[in-house]
């Protein structure tokens, strides 16, 4: 694999997309497509849910940043420049309320907030007015777990809302959180019909996508002599299985924490010796993104 990188920097920018990653974009490339190429004026939506720690809030942003998915500059009848942004990413208020999901949503699109003490109303029109100037056609909602914890807003006055956006803006909107945020579905028949859900698991065992996953990883860091990530001849793989539980969101830290303890980020860094002293450090960098999390707390975060 040639690349023009250090291995430093390919450390610090590991990602890779896998299988899970994949399904999920291709859903939404779907939606998409249904909605534009057919033109139709009844967009469709979705539960994107997981465990904490599976990579979704990644997986989300990493699809707005995509070439496809990328806006422009747009300029109206009356020179008004609007950045154009096809699908928006939007991160819920905690604590949740109908009004800061409004000005999350104008926030997310870069405009300037109406002044203080604004009406629900006049941040609404705002939001719809800017959804169509700048053509938005899918609306990623993350942290959805918030309207949950809320303790001033009705899970199904949240949820209206929502349908309100969906409905009078004609977009389409990606529900994300953890499998606890189904529930919202189930206040309404239209919720359960409308919003179809989609799971991202963890790798609830070292098997062989688990392997896989390890090999596309190794394949990134393009080391200049072989990690054996997944070489089941040694134990190594079965250690990275178990630190990280299966997350992706804690593997992939796990592993960039190691060689920093290793010192890839310092000058006159040693590839060879730090790659052969990997296993060295990985408890180390275990506790150091995971922390004292007992055995109980992790199996309630992993279900």
């Amino acid at each position: 694999m040639k690349t023009t990188t250090t291995f430093a920097e390919r450390v610090a920018r590991l990602h890779v997309n896998h299988p899970g990653v994949k399904r999920v974009w291709d859903i939404l490339n779907s939606m998409r497509r249904h909605r534009t190429l057919q033109d139709d004026e009844s967009p469709r939506h979705r539960f994107i849910v997981g465990p904490s720690g599976v990579g979704k809030t990644k997986m989300m942003k990493r699809y707005v940043k995509l070439k496809e998915n990328q806006g422009y500059t747009f300029t109206d009848e009356d020179g008004t420049e609007y950045d154009v942004r096809p699908v928006l990413y939007v991160n819920l208020p905690d604590p949740f309320t109908i009004l800061e999901l409004y000005q999350s949503i104008v926030h997310a699109l870069g405009a300037i907030q109406i002044g203080s003490r604004p009406s629900i109303g006049d941040v609404k029109r705002q939001v719809f007015k800017l959804l169509e100037k700048q053509k938005v056609e899918m609306i990623i909602l993350d942290e959805m777990d918030f309207i949950l914890t809320s303790r001033f807003v009705k899970d199904e006055e949240a949820m209206s809302a929502i349908k309100h956006i969906a409905n009078h803006g004609g977009v389409s909107v990606i529900c994300v959180g953890t499998p606890e945020v189904l529930k919202l579905r189930e206040h309404d028949s239209q919720h359960i019909r409308r919003y179809p859900p989609t799971k991202i698991e963890r790798f609830k065992d070292c098997d062989s996508d688990f392997l896989a996953l390890l090999n596309e990883i190794e394949e990134q860091l393009a080391p200049p002599v072989p990690l054996n990530f997944a070489d089941t001849k040694t134990i190594l793989p079965l250690v990275l299985h178990r630190t990280s539980y299966g997350l992706v969101g804690y593997l992939t830290p796990i592993i960039q924490e190691t060689f920093d303890l290793l010192g890839v980020f310092k000058p006159n860094f040693d590839e060879y010796t730090a790659i052969v002293n990997f296993k060295s450090k990985l408890q180390e960098a275990y506790i150091n993104i995971v922390g004292d999390v007992t055995e109980e707390e992790m199996n309630k975060l992993v279900v």
